[in-house]
């Protein structure tokens, strides 16, 4: 749930219910828990893992419609507890939303520092941040995508751990509450964060929602008590406390305690897309017919019967009696000379199951926006153009987050910076950085070199760089090509000295 200032101001000062905070903390998580947002969100997820809408179907269980005697219609609800009641589960969103994330990072992203190449304290800047940017950075980044696409928008959190060390990760965007400034509603001014911690009184354990309550300057602690109300939480020596301390020890005593803040909240959020709705809501009723259809069909071919055996003339033993004589005798006595004997097959409709299934995978990835592999015309023609064609889909997808990525990576790096000037007593800039995503696609390899090769002197060698298919990290790579120049000049130098040994003096 998003809220603007204006609102919470609203919410403190209105003269009809004297709103105290503990009252506010009630309201805005008990509106945020049911808000139509966070429901989604937990229906992404949930899709996800596979936990689809398809398993609270019950296929032994119908509704059955009858006329009584004054031809009423009466619906009745009918159980056949012999009846197959299996569920297909087609992950069709994981499969989505794991394509789109390998796409924008399986490769760790280029971060580069405008004048780096003309300025040496700027390039061990650009080295730093490109080192920071690990591999550890690469998995964040894939969770915080994937995050986003399940949810909407995800949320990553810096911080100082108790030994002074920078952190980050990712903080469940379902515990946020997200406040921006009134006028432009671009700028995060204030984060509530719940969640639920396991409290054990007399023997009994049960859970209680914490509250962080973070503004640019501190973080007030608030815990609900045993009535569901909320106050200050008595644990926290400091409360309010601000964003980190730096402790000053003498003789391994603490005698100093400095308050810092960052002057801004320390939570990054990236949205999705512009609306901030995650990528199963297009597709959710296409997924949920397909499970249907699939879950079904499924069914009728486990309980499907070849033959039904029409008897006329015959009395006075059970069905199971006479299933039993067939199987043996091949036969059964008639004793009305006009009763019969006849097998009939049913046949199920598979074949126009299968066609509608074909459809729904089609729309499926048609609207999911992604590329589906298991396409039999996918690999038909390998040329470039053609395989950019089949991406065209998911690079619209792509691009509706990659500025937004970008963003936030660079609000992220933002706080690294201020990190490292701090303990380095620099004065960097972080809007010198620029962030290049190396999205991931099958390529003709062949092709794209050539392309590569012909470029050259047109676009700069890291842009190149990023864009060839052996090379997974570019700012690594173009250390390494630097390494590799460096040994072949001194290799070079030393062939010269060695092999001349002449030096050529005038004698004269």
């Amino acid at each position: 749930m998003f809220l603007t200032e204006t609102e919470l101001i609203n919410m403190k000062i209105t003269s009809e219910s004297k709103l105290n905070d503990s009252d506010i903390i009630k309201t805005l998580i008990q509106d945020d828990i049911l808000s139509i947002s966070k429901l989604e969100m937990k229906t992404g997820e949930m899709y996800y893992n596979g936990e689809q809408d398809i398993l609270k179907h019950n296929f032994n269980q119908t509704i059955v419609s009858s006329t009584d005697e004054d031809e009423n219609e009466k619906l009745e609800s009918f159980r056949n507890p012999n009846g197959s009641n299996h569920h297909n589960i087609n992950p069709f969103h994981k499969i989505l939303v794991d394509q789109k994330v390998s796409y924008i990072a399986a490769k760790e992203p280029s971060i580069s520092v405008r004048g780096a190449s003309d300025d040496t304290s700027l390039k061990e800047y650009e080295k730093y941040l490109s080192v920071f940017c690990n591999e550890k950075f690469n998995e964040m980044l894939q969770d915080w995508i994937m995050g986003a696409s399940n949810k909407g928008i995800e949320v990553l959190h810096v911080y100082y751990n108790k030994n002074g060390d920078f952190k980050y990760c990712i903080v469940p965007a379902e515990e946020i509450i997200a406040i921006y400034d009134t006028e432009h509603q671009t700028e995060l001014e204030q984060v509530i964060r719940y969640y639920d911690i396991k409290v054990t009184r007399n023997g009994r354990t049960y859970l209680q929602k914490r509250v962080e309550w973070w503004t640019k300057n501190e973080v007030t602690y608030y815990i609900q008590n045993d009535a569901g109300n909320y106050e200050i939480d008595s644990s926290i020596r400091y409360n309010p406390s601000p964003h980190w301390w730096i402790q000053t020890l003498k003789e391994g005593f603490t005698v100093k305690n400095e308050k810092h803040s960052w002057g801004r909240v320390p939570f990054i959020i990236l949205k999705n897309n512009s609306k901030g709705t995650n990528d199963l809501k297009c597709i959710k009723g296409l997924i949920d017919a397909y499970d249907l259809i699939s879950s079904s069909g499924t069914n009728d071919f486990l309980d499907f019967v070849d033959l039904y055996w029409v008897i006329e003339g015959y009395g006075g033993e059970a069905a199971s009696s006479i299933v039993k004589k067939l199987q043996v005798n091949k036969s059964v006595h008639i004793d009305d000379t006009s009763g019969k004997v006849e097998a009939k097959q049913v046949d199920l409709p598979v074949e126009g199951r299968l066609e509608f299934l074909k459809m729904l995978r089609r729309d499926i990835f048609h609207f999911g926006m992604g590329v589906d592999v298991d396409n039999e015309n996918f690999g038909s023609a390998p040329s470039g153009v053609s395989l950019k064609f089949r991406y065209a889909q998911l690079d619209l997808k792509v691009g509706m987050i990659i500025p937004k990525l970008k963003s936030a990576i660079k609000e992220f790096l933002w706080f690294v910076t201020d990190d490292y000037n701090r303990n380095n007593n620099a004065s960097f800039d972080s809007n010198l950085i620029d962030i290049d995503i190396n999205e991931t696609i099958i390529t003709n390899d062949y092709e794209l070199v050539k392309m590569i090769n012909e470029s050259k002197g047109v676009v700069s060698d890291k842009t190149l760089l990023s864009k060839h298919p052996f090379v997974d990290d570019v700012n690594a790579e173009i250390e390494e090509i630097e390494a590799q120049q460096q040994k072949e000049e001194n290799r070079f130098l030393d062939y010269s000295i060695g092999d001349g040994g002449e030096s050529h003096e005038n004698t004269e």
